[in-house]
C-alpha cells in the first residue's frame, strides 16, 4: 500500500544518507563521529564476561536473548529487535557501541558496514542522530512480543511458562519456574538476570554521557543544549537526546508499561494456567486479611 511504499522510499533515504556518510567520513566505523565521546567511560568487563552474556543471549533477560539467538542461529533479525539488542548493550550493560558493531558486522548475513555503524554511533551517543528513545528490555517485550511467541521460538525452556511471566521469569512463583521446568541460575536451565537494577544502570549510562559534555565535549555545545560539528568550516547542529540537552542529571527517556503489562494493575491473561495464578493469589490474600482481622479482634 501507499504506508509501505513510503517507509520504503524512507528507508532507502536513510541508507544512501549513510552511504554518504562513510564515503565523507571513512573513520565511522572505528571513531566517534562527535570526536569527544571517544573520551566517554564505559562499563567495566575486563574480562568480557558481559559482552559474551549479550552476544550467545545469556543476559537473563529473555527478549533480549531471543534477539541474540536468532542472530546467532540465522544471521538476521527485525529491525525493532536489532533496536532492542543495542539498547541493553549501551543503556544497561553500559559497553561500547564499537563491541555491538562488531558482533553485528560478523553476524548478520545483511551486514553493511555503512548502515551499521552510523546506527550504532546514533544508538551509542556518538553518532549524528542520537536515540530520543531507549527500549526497556520488558516493557519492550511486551509491546512487540505480548504473547509471547517470538521469546518462546528462540528461548525453548521458558516455552511452558504462562504468558504472564515468559518475558520476565524471575517474578513467576517459584512452584510455577518448577512446574514449568524452568530454572533459574548456573545450575539451572536459563541465567539470572545480569543486572537486575535496570533504572541504576540507565543513571550510570546518563552520567557517563553528562561527563563527556561538561568536559571534553563542553565547547561543543550550542546555546540550545544541541551538540554541534564542524563540517567544512562550518558548525552543524546535531539532534540530540531530551535528556542531554537539559543538562541535569535526571533521566528523562524511558520506556513505561502499557497499563495491561503494569504489575500494580494488570490482570492476568490468556490461558487457563494464568487466570489459575490469579484465583490463588487472590485466595491467599483473603486468607492473610482474615487472619489479620482475628490477630487484631
Amino acid at each position: 500500500g501507499e504506508g509501505g511504499a513510503r517507509a520504503f522510499l524512507r528507508r532507502l533515504a536513510w541508507r544512501d544518507l549513510f552511504y554518504w556518510m562513510l564515503w565523507r567520513f571513512p573513520s565511522l566505523p572505528d571513531r566517534s563521529f562527535r570526536p569527544q565521546y571517544e573520551t566517554e567511560e564505559w562499563a567495566d568487563d575486563a574480562d568480557g564476561a558481559k559482552l559474551r552474556a549479550w552476544q550467545h543471549g545469556r543476559t537473563g533477560y529473555p527478549l533480549v536473548d531471543a534477539c541474540m539467538r536468532q542472530l546467532w542461529h540465522c544471521g538476521w533479525m527485525p529491525n525493532y529487535m536489532r533496536h532492542v539488542a543495542a539498547s541493553f548493550l549501551v543503556e544497561h550493560l553500559h559497553l561500547s557501541w564499537k563491541s555491538g558493531l562488531a558482533w553485528f558486522h560478523h553476524t548478520l548475513v545483511d551486514a553493511d558496514i555503512a548502515i551499521n555503524a552510523a546506527m550504532w554511533q546514533n544508538g551509542g551517543h556518538s553518532g549524528p542522530d542520537q536515540w530520543n528513545f531507549v527500549m526497556h528490555p520488558v516493557f519492550a517485550a511486551k509491546t512487540c512480543d505480548p504473547h509471547g511467541t517470538y521469546t518462546r521460538s528462540f528461548c525453548p525452556e521458558l516455552a511452558r511458562l504462562p504468558t504472564e511471566f515468559v518475558h520476565c521469569p524471575w517474578e513467576a512463583p517459584v512452584g510455577l519456574r518448577a512446574s514449568a521446568r524452568v530454572h533459574l541460575g548456573p545450575r539451572g536451565n536459563y541465567p539470572n538476570r545480569i543486572i537486575t537494577d535496570l533504572e541504576r544502570a540507565r543513571r550510570e549510562a546518563h552520567s557517563a554521557v553528562m561527563s563527556v559534555r561538561r568536559g571534553a565535549g563542553r565547547n561543543f555545545i550550542a546555546e540550545s543544549g544541541h551538540e554541534w560539528v564542524e563540517v567544512g568550516g562550518l558548525r552543524r547542529l546535531l539532534v540530540t537526546r531530551d535528556d542531554y540537552k537539559s543538562g541535569g542529571d535526571e533521566v528523562l527517556t524511558r520506556q513505561t508499561p502499557e497499563a495491561r503489562w503494569d504489575r500494580r494493575r494488570r490482570e492476568r491473561i490468556g490461558d487457563e494456567l494464568s487466570h489459575a495464578i490469579t484465583d490463588s493469589v487472590r485466595l491467599h490474600s483473603a486468607s492473610e486479611d482474615s487472619r489479620e482481622r482475628g490477630r487484631v479482634g
